[in-house]
Formats: C-alpha cells, structure tokens, sequence
C-alpha cells in the first residue's frame, strides 16, 4: 500500500506534526531537573538554617546580661533616718472642778479656736459661792467707798489738829490719834479689805466660768471623752487640741555622721503613710549624746493641709558627701569576690573580671577609684552568675535593646564594637 504526502498549495511542504514521544522526554526531564534544583536549594537553606541554630544551640554555657557604658558623673552619699511625726503645738484640756456634763459642744475632728467652748459643766454649786462672792464684793466696793470719804474727813481733821497743838488748844495724844487716823496704813487698810473681796470675786467667776470648757490653742480637737451625763475630774485630761499647721520629726543619727550635718542642711522628708514627699531643713541638732549614744537633729514641716498626722512615721535623707566628674556604678554591680571588690565587664562575648577600688557610696550608686576606665561595658544585671571568661551574651546597652544576629560576629556588629573591647 503507498501512502502520498499532502503538499500545502503555496510550497508543497508537508502539515505540521504533533510531537514525537522523544520530545516529551525531553520535556520531561528538564521539568523534573527544575524540580530537583528548587528542592536542592530549598534544602540546602534548610540544612543552613539547621547548621546556624546548631551552631547557636552549641553556646548552651552563655549567660544573658544588661550592660552600660561607664560615663563619668556626680555622686553624693546620703542616709536615710527615720523617726515619728510629732505636732509643733499640742495642748490638753484641764478640769479645775469635778463636775457633770450637761452640753458638748464639739467632736473629734472638728477645727477649734482658741477659747472656743467644747462642753459645759453642772454651775449649781459654784453659782452660790460666786453669789456670795458677787455680793461680798459689791459690800466691800460700798465700805470701800465710806471709807475712802472717812479717810479724807481724817487727813483734814489731821491738819487742823497739828495747827491747834501748835498753839496748845489740843494734848500731844490727841495729835498722835488723828495722825494714825490719816496715816497711809489705814488707807492701805482700806484698799486691802476691797482687793481681798475682789479677788475672792475673781477666783468665783473664774471657777464658774471654767464650767464652760474651752479650747486651750487654735487646733483640732483629736481627743473628746465626755458625754452628756458623765462626771469628769482633774485626774484625766477629757479633751486635747493639737495644731497641725506645722509639725517636726526627730531622728537619731550617730557619731560617725553627727559632724557631717548642720543647722539649715537641706533635707528630703518622705511621709509614707500621708503620701508626702517634700523638702525642708535641718532645724536644730543636738551637740550631746542620749542615753543610747545617739545624736538628734529636728526638721519641721509645714502640714497647712492637715494630711501628716502626729505619730506617722517619716523617712529623712541628706547628703553627708559629694564628689563631681567621677566613674561610678550601681551599686549592685560591685561584687566581693576572692577576697577583693570585682565588678564584670563584657569583652569579646565574654565577662572579665576586674579589680576595683570603691569609695563614696550614695546607697544605689558607688564610686569606682580604681580598676575601670570611661567606656568600659559594665554588666549590671547577671553578674552573680557569671565568672571571669564566662561567655555571655549582651541583651540591652544603657536600656537599649542589642539586636542579635545569628553569628557572633553580627552580634559584635550590632553592639558597634562597644561590647567587645
């Protein structure tokens, strides 16, 4: 059987064919060798990334810590005393006379004025003695007066006597009895009888009036034990006023500091408990020791809100030294280890220890003498647990987060060379 081949009307070519099997062999392959290459380098990446957390997984002896720059800077050593809050003025209502109460006028807490009435006492008895008083008074103000014009009559007749003896109408003795009746001595007479009754009239009133209890000073009222009904006496004292507007606070502080603070020191008073922070001065300090061996300074504070309470206990800090332009670490950061003051500094992904002498010490802050320069990376959180050579692994710089790469050597990038030295 022959087969004739088609030719096209312009040429004579022969019609295009499908693709043979071989091509699509060919097409085969290459799809499965870019298959291939993908999954190579996708492994490849993969085994990459395994081997870099392989390689960081290794450092499984590295110690995160916090560091900072050592910058030099001022420091002062200051000490905190502490001591209770006690009122500048406080004053305690006294009873004169035992009574009972029949009105009360006032509550603990309220503001009061000096002679301002707090509660009343029984009169029934006193008003008689100042009855009697009032009217022995009144007696003695009207003799006081008869005597008084009786005394003029006397210093009159005195005169005319000491003419008539002169010319020996009137006895030596009769002259004597009319001088004696002008003399100063009766007159003093006269004015003691009418002082006497006043001030028995006096001392009356004022019991009568000390039946209305009063105020003793401007302050509030913190204590009031009465009630209407009850008796009360000089044994205990029913009532007390303090002023508030100003208070002190006294605190120890010992031989070591005593010559260190003055009168005018400014210091910080922190009253816990009143939530009050607020700067005064030293007012006075003792120049001998107590019992206990102990020196005491006092600082007031003006309290014109009312919001410290005597017996609040408050914290006073001041500075007894001061140094400028000084290397200084928190304090935290110095740790006495084989017999010596170290602190840890970060070198090389590694901590190094470094001797060091201290001196002022501010309580959070301690000078570095010795044994550190300016720039040193100092580790600050994390020192108690590494050691000299320790690898260590820096998170934060001065509060700044260390962004860490996956090598050592980008981490040392990222730290700009700070880190290591």
């Amino acid at each position: 059987m022959k087969f004739k081949m088609k030719r096209s009307e312009q040429g004579g070519s022969p019609d295009l064919k499908k693709p043979t099997g071989k091509k699509k062999m060919i097409i085969t392959v290459i799809v499965i060798l870019l298959v291939l290459l993908i999954g190579v380098r996708i492994y490849g990446a993969a085994q990459s990334a395994a081997e870099k957390k392989a390689a960081e997984q290794n450092r499984q002896n590295y110690v995160p810590v916090e560091a900072l720059t050592l910058h030099k800077q001022s420091i002062s050593s200051a000490i905190t005393l502490s001591g209770k809050v006690e009122a500048d003025k406080e004053a305690s209502v006294v009873i004169g006379t035992p009574a009972k109460v029949t009105a009360v006028y006032a509550k603990v807490g309220d503001r009061v004025s000096k002679g301002q009435v707090l509660f009343s006492l029984d009169k029934t008895d006193l008003m008689s003695s100042y009855n009697q008083a009032s009217a022995a008074y009144q007696l003695a103000q009207a003799g006081y007066e008869t005597n008084m014009a009786n005394y003029e009559n006397s210093k009159k007749n005195y005169e005319n006597m000491k003419q008539l003896y002169e010319i020996g109408a009137v006895s030596k003795s009769e002259l004597d009895q009319a001088a004696v009746a002008a003399s100063d001595a009766v007159l003093e007479t006269y004015k003691g009888q009418l002082a006497q009754a006043k001030a028995a009239y006096d001392a009356a009133q004022k019991a009568l009036s000390d039946m209305d209890v009063k105020a003793p000073i401007d302050g509030i009222l913190t204590a009031l034990d009465v009630k209407i009904g009850s008796m009360v006496t000089s044994a205990v004292s029913p009532a007390r006023v303090v002023d508030l507007s100003k208070v002190f606070v006294t605190v120890s502080i010992s031989e070591q500091e005593i010559n260190r603070v003055h009168s005018g020191q400014s210091v910080q008073i922190e009253v816990p408990a009143a939530l009050v922070k607020v700067k005064g001065v030293i007012d006075s300090v003792s120049i001998a020791a107590n019992a206990q061996g102990k020196y005491t300074l006092k600082t007031y504070i003006d309290n014109k809100d009312s919001m410290i309470k005597p017996g609040m206990f408050a914290n006073v800090t001041l500075n007894i030294a001061g140094k400028d332009n000084v290397l200084a670490v928190p304090t935290d950061a110095v740790i006495f280890h084989g017999g010596k003051d170290v602190v840890y500094v970060a070198k090389d992904n590694a901590a190094a220890e470094m001797e060091v002498t201290t001196g002022l010490e501010s309580g959070t802050e301690t000078e570095i003498v010795s044994g550190l320069t300016e720039g040193d990376i100092v580790i600050i959180k994390g020192q108690n647990f590494v050691q000299d050579g320790t690898e260590i692994k820096v998170v934060t710089v001065d509060g700044k987060q260390v962004a860490q790469e996956t090598t050592d050597t980008a981490a040392s990038a990222q730290t700009g060379g700070g880190v290591q030295k």
